[in-house]
């Protein structure tokens, strides 16, 4: 278990150093006595803290705000080219990868493919490599890199650096973050990648508007991470959000799993390969026969006017709707913000969910749960593992051992 640090006064000032620098960097640019008034924390106290992160050149000075009377104040910015972040997002056969400043704007991507039957030990050595070539191309030492975050499909144990179970990749039992850490020698931070969507999702999305959301991934799998109060919800050993393996058929289709009726085995790109065995008997000319079915090449089908295409969909969206209402009940969202590959067709089985989704428990009292589409695009998955590694370095340093930026 991670050592509490002592409560001295070197751990209160390292904790107002964290309140003030991460008030700049949500809201600034912002005064000297915003900060005041955002954080209670004493004028002369924050007065002596900035001095401090100019020093240290997390903060700037940028200008001065409009005066209500007397002298202009300063304003204060949280400087963002201070260094930088490496977000990796490890895919069924092939990686992507960017650098960015601590704000999690993209600087440079890359792609790279692996075969599927890639051993764990040939992809990690795969991320090193192209961590390497991705500063190489912008010329950025590793010095200047604060910290690398990871996202990988599946249950994760952050603390460990684990992947425990990885069905997608195949993968049990491992170790990610040391043999990254071991050749860069910076710390390295890992999630489930849906997680790491929904970090850029609050960051960058819904987030700036919604305390409480949950984010629902539909793809190759089902996903969710849960957002309360915005921060995200882990479980006691991260595997909050199983959402694809909540049973919604009782004695239904078998799951990889182990278990019978998931909404995985519904709602994703499974369920079109599984329902379309059985529709190909009432629709033998569906231009789907012989082909391998995902998302897109349904969607493409569903555009040329394919009837089974489009009953494919119509059943898809009837299941995830009632696996919304679970969701919904369960956790009284907000919002749902759908995310994923599966959302390129969402014109033909999301119309089907969403009428299905209104008959929730709270549907009788008048109140709704938005269901919308992430607008951030394929490139939240990398913007949100950088951010995953930047907010570990700027959280309270309250841990002995915690990598901080701020101590």
């Amino acid at each position: 278990m991670t050592k509490l640090r002592i409560g001295n006064k070197a751990l209160i000032k390292d904790m107002n150093r964290s309140v003030v620098i991460n008030t700049i960097r949500k809201v600034g640019p912002l005064s000297r006595t915003d900060i005041s008034t955002q954080t209670g924390l004493g004028l002369s106290t924050i007065t002596k803290i900035v001095e401090e992160l100019k020093n240290s050149r997390l903060v700037f000075e940028t200008g001065a705000a409009n005066s209500t009377g007397g002298r202009r104040p300063i304003l204060l910015e949280f400087n963002k080219q201070y260094g930088y972040a490496v977000g990796v997002k490890i895919m069924k056969d092939h990686l992507v990868l960017a650098l960015t400043d601590l704000d999690a704007t993209i600087i440079h991507s890359l792609e790279v493919p692996f075969h599927p039957t890639d051993s764990p030990t040939e992809i990690i050595q795969l991320i090193n490599h192209t961590i390497e070539q991705l500063l190489s191309k912008q010329q950025v030492k590793i010095d200047q890199v604060e910290g690398i975050g990871v996202a990988v499909s599946g249950l994760v144990d952050s603390k460990k650096g684990l992947v425990v179970r990885s069905p997608l990749l195949g993968w049990e039992d491992v170790a990610l973050s040391q043999p990254i850490q071991d050749v860069f020698q910076k710390p390295v931070f890992i999630d489930n990648d849906v997680n790491a969507y929904t970090y850029a999702e609050v960051e960058k999305g819904h987030g700036l508007h919604q305390n409480n959301f949950i984010c629902v991934s539909i793809g190759d799998g089902i996903g969710m991470s849960i957002v309360i109060d915005r921060k995200l919800y882990s479980g006691e050993f991260g595997g909050a959000g199983e959402f694809g393996h909540t049973i919604i058929q009782v004695d239904g289709r078998a799951c990889h799993c182990g278990q019978e009726g998931c909404l995985e085995m519904y709602a994703s790109t499974i369920a079109l390969e599984q329902e379309s065995t059985v529709l190909f008997r009432s629709y033998p000319n569906s231009i789907l026969l012989n082909k391998k079915l995902t998302f897109d090449s349904v969607y493409e089908a569903a555009l040329a006017g394919d009837e089974m295409a489009i009953v494919l969909f119509d059943k898809l969206g009837y299941y995830l709707g009632i696996g919304l209402i679970n969701a919904i009940n369960s956790f009284n969202p907000g919002t749902i913000v759908l995310i994923g590959e599966g959302m390129i067709a969402q014109d033909y089985f999301l119309p089907t969910a969403i009428t299905k989704a209104e008959k929730n428990f709270f549907y009788h009292d008048r109140y709704e749960t938005k269901v919308v589409i992430s607008t951030l695009g394929n490139d939240a998955w990398v913007k949100g593992a950088a951010i995953l590694a930047i907010n570990q370095l700027f959280q309270p340093p309250i841990y002995e051992s915690t990598p901080s930026l701020l101590s």
